[in-house]
């Protein structure tokens, strides 16, 4: 399950990027979500697929 934040009510799926950083002792992602460059909510999971479904809109590298 991935829990977003959106602090300005826009909708997660109008994000043309997000930033993901892996946090190992807790075992999630965390990162902030962007719409036109600007910050406008960030996210927190525990499974890369489900960050992948939810974001559905983007490309994701996991360093391929």
């Amino acid at each position: 399950m991935v829990k977003n934040d959106m602090w300005y009510g826009d909708s997660y799926k109008d994000a043309d990027a997000i930033d993901i950083i892996f946090y190992p002792n807790s075992g999630e992602y965390r990162g902030n979500i962007y719409i036109n460059g600007k910050f406008v909510g960030d996210y927190s999971c525990k499974d890369s697929v489900e960050l992948e479904k939810k974001f559905s809109q983007l490309s994701f590298n996991w360093g391929e």
